[in-house]
């Protein structure tokens, strides 16, 4: 039975393995970051998301990550389990997370990557496989389990690491 469950979970431990290396390459950079860099304004990269300018701090940007992968993942099982997505106004929740999180320290942000990973990897392969293509529709539009998984949780955090090491480049 645990070899068949094993087996239908084979894409799945996929996505939790591309998830744990980007999530360990954005870890490796917010470390290597100096406190001048912590405080550097983000630059857009590869291009503007969502119709707006990168403004926040790099650290801000850092932590924007951290806290939004857990709301990332959960959004994901909301999919997983059938219900819908509301839409999210993402230029106000920008502003508003920017403007709480302020002076929030290295050390915050990187306590929250590493807490989080081992929990969201887990939930990433409790996935079935033959869920993952299931499409549902979503503020973006239609999209399968496994387009969110790769375009927005594994994607937000590549997105936001392009950005900081546009930053500091």
């Amino acid at each position: 039975m645990a070899r068949m469950e094993a087996q239908q979970r084979i894409r799945a431990e996929q996505y939790a393995l591309a998830f744990e290396r980007a999530q360990l390459a954005f870890i490796g950079l917010v470390e290597s970051l100096t406190d001048e860099q912590w405080h550097r304004i983000g630059r857009n990269y590869p291009q503007r998301l969502n119709e707006e300018d990168e403004q926040r701090p790099v650290g801000v940007i850092a932590h924007h990550v951290a806290i939004n992968t857990p709301w990332i993942m959960e959004r994901i099982e909301r999919m997983l389990e059938g219900r819908s997505l509301p839409p999210v106004d993402i230029r106000e929740l920008n502003a508003r997370q920017a403007a709480e999180h302020a002076a929030v320290s290295k050390d915050e942000v990187l306590q929250l990557l590493r807490e989080q990973q081992p929990a969201i990897a887990a939930r990433v392969r409790a996935i079935p496989d033959d869920q993952l293509d299931q499409s549902r529709d979503t503020p973006a539009g239609p999209m399968s389990v496994a387009q969110r998984l790769e375009r927005v949780l594994i994607g937000h955090i590549a997105v936001h690491q392009g950005s900081i090491e546009a930053a500091i480049g």
